[in-house]
């Protein structure tokens, strides 16, 4: 493998792009809330259910590329990884970006933890009721609003702290030049990727597939997963471009390293695609209601375009496209992709959430009660797109932009790696 050092002139130095970052980042939070806050207060369904529902959208997406690229930190390490050293330092502070993300989901949090009960169901009071909802009296002792707190709790010390042990490790380093420091994160990444991997299903289980709590899959977290890492190698693309594109590290970065980042944009585009079809082949040809309701609503009525856009947007185009080697080297047709991916993995998110949105109401024993998600005629359920869906997702990710400015210091790349070398004249074959 051919080896090189880092050229005398490049500039791998942050200076005041992280500065820059958060001041974008404020400026796009701000703007965005205050939209998303006008639109939200004229809202026809009511503001505040439209503007959680919008929130927990946009917070999941900017937690889930985060959770990609904490992933990519801990599989470098594990399998002693090359190739990934010289851009690990954008991915530490793509990753670095947790302790924002959880206090900017207290947005959602908190509001539940005071008694709101229109975003999740098993939240509300007739969730308890054993004649509507026997099936789903069993799990209310886990979904409750203290104990999902606790667990929130417990996912941002968690992720954070991952992030923020192998961010400071690696940063030690360049300080001491110790090699040994290497080898002790390589040993450290193994418990690493069980907590990371417990974690990130049931942060999924829990955040995003309680929304229609009636419903169950036990490969939900790992399609989680794998449309987070779509969204995270999409967005890594983006910003190693952007600071090259302020005359930073273009000597270390080559069209090597976006030829990788391509692979791993297509490898999990596939494997979303194929967690997908496991869990609708497996409950499909199960046929029991408890399973097939999830389904039903996406599949008939308004629902089934998203859903065909899904197919055809998020696997499909974007599958036989980047099977190219020259898609993934040609810097415009990179951005064109990773551009694509990042709404449809907004899309895929919103695909999860919104259908459970519309709860109805039935009459039993004389008494007006809410059913849940997921009831009633497929016809009646829509898709009902709003401005305040993108406009909170747009404000979230201008927070997440505020953390990963603050990461964003120092060296961009780990100059007294053992391994940078390597990176540095990577090539793929």
């Amino acid at each position: 493998m051919l080896e090189k050092t880092l050229h005398p002139d490049e500039k791998y130095k942050a200076g005041k792009l992280g500065q820059s970052l958060v001041k974008a980042g404020i400026g796009i939070a701000v703007v965005f809330l205050g939209i998303s806050l006008v639109l939200g207060a004229t809202h026809p369904d009511g503001h505040m259910k439209r503007f959680m529902h919008a929130y927990l959208i946009g917070w999941s997406y900017i937690f889930s590329i985060s959770v990609g690229m904490l992933w990519l930190i801990i599989l470098h390490y594990l399998v002693r990884g090359r190739w990934v050293t010289v851009i690990r330092r954008i991915c530490e502070a793509m990753a670095g970006a947790f302790p924002i993300i959880f206090i900017a989901g207290l947005g959602f949090v908190l509001p539940l933890l005071f008694g709101y009960e229109d975003l999740y169901y098993w939240a509300h009071k007739d969730a308890h009721n054993h004649d509507l909802n026997h099936h789903l009296l069993h799990k209310l002792g886990w979904m409750s609003p203290q104990l999902f707190a606790l667990r929130y709790l417990v996912y941002g010390v968690a992720f954070s702290a991952l992030a923020h042990y192998f961010r400071k490790w690696s940063r030690a380093q360049d300080a001491s030049g110790d090699p040994a420091i290497s080898e002790k994160l390589r040993i450290a990444s193994g418990p690493a990727m069980i907590l990371y991997s417990l974690f990130t299903c049931m942060a999924a289980f829990d955040i995003l597939m309680s929304t229609a709590p009636k419903w169950y899959s036990t490969i939900y977290g790992v399609n989680f997963w794998g449309s987070a890492c779509v969204g995270a190698f999409s967005a890594l693309a983006l910003i190693v471009i952007g600071i090259q594109r302020t005359g930073r590290l273009t000597r270390s970065i080559t069209p090597e390293h976006y030829h990788d980042i391509g692979k791993w944009m297509f490898a999990f585009t596939f494997f979303w695609a194929y967690t997908a079809f496991s869990q609708f082949m497996l409950q499909w040809y199960g046929n029991m209601p408890e399973e097939t309701v999830w389904y039903k609503y996406r599949l008939f009525g308004e629902w089934q375009w998203v859903s065909i856009a899904m197919l055809v947007g998020f696997w499909a185009f974007p599958f036989v496209f980047l099977l190219s080697r020259w898609t993934k080297r040609i810097v415009p047709s990179l951005v064109f992709f990773a551009v694509w991916q990042l709404v449809f993995h907004w899309l895929d998110l919103y695909w999860n959430v919104m259908p459970s949105y519309e709860w109805g109401m039935v009459s039993h024993a004389g008494v007006q009660i809410v059913p849940g998600p997921l009831t009633g005629n497929t016809s009646m359920h829509h898709v009902g797109f709003s401005p305040v869906d993108v406009t909170v997702w747009l404000r979230l990710c201008g927070g997440w932009i505020i953390g990963l400015g603050r990461n964003l210091t120092g060296n961009l790349i780990p100059v007294k790696d053992p391994t940078l070398g390597l990176s540095l004249g990577h090539e793929n074959v």
